[in-house]
């Protein structure tokens, strides 16, 4: 099974990913891991660096980390994988595609409070937090918008959509491993009624 999970800057995508990989087995492939990687060793915040990209519409960096996922899934299709990544729903037709939300406000105060993100992504206060990621949410839109013509923001492109302000990591994975189970049993209807109405697994 593969499964991608895109969302909000602070939602906790890669928490989940990590938390589903711990616990069912699965291998976890992280875009953001690699861009982080790039943005250091250009000596950039992943801000700048997503600036850079934009700014010099230079898709180079995008299309290498965007192959890569291509090729991950295709020479594992029989695989359990989790694609943490803004793209790769686009790039894993064939996956299990999940968008977690997030309030800005609730998100600024994890990023802040996260002193695993390193230098490249620390910030003075919470508001500072909150600007830095509004401005990296609309220059990573914008630019994915340029390179491949769609938003990464638009919901309607996923199979679940859940809102993690309220929600531990734990119930988060517990509800993707639920839906993506009857994804694959081909019960898709059922889903429908979870991207309308999320809380009611809760």
């Amino acid at each position: 099974m593969h499964i991608s999970i895109t969302g909000s800057l602070g939602s906790g995508k890669s928490t989940v990913s990590r938390y589903l990989c711990d616990h069912y087995a699965f291998t976890r492939y992280s875009t953001g891991d690699v861009q982080r990687e790039l943005a250091e060793q250009l000596g950039m915040t992943t801000l700048q660096f997503n600036l850079y990209c934009q700014q010099m519409n230079d898709a180079s960096y995008d299309r290498m980390i965007d192959d890569k996922v291509v090729a991950i899934a295709s020479e594992r299709m029989g695989d359990d994988l989790i694609f943490d990544s803004r793209m790769a729903w686009n790039f894993v037709p064939s996956s299990f595609k999940v968008f977690l939300w997030v309030d800005p406000a609730v998100a600024a105060k994890r990023v802040f409070e996260d002193t695993k993100r390193g230098e490249v992504e620390s910030y003075a206060s919470v508001e500072e937090a909150a600007e830095k990621l509004k401005e990296r949410t609309n220059s990573e839109s914008e630019r994915f918008h340029a390179f491949y013509g769609v938003r990464y923001t638009d919901l309607i492109h996923y199979d679940l959509i859940l809102d993690t302000s309220a929600a531990t990591p734990e119930e988060i994975a517990e509800i993707i491993m639920t839906s993506a189970r009857l994804y694959s049993s081909g019960e898709f209807t059922i889903l429908r009624e979870v991207i309308r109405h999320p809380e009611e697994f809760r």
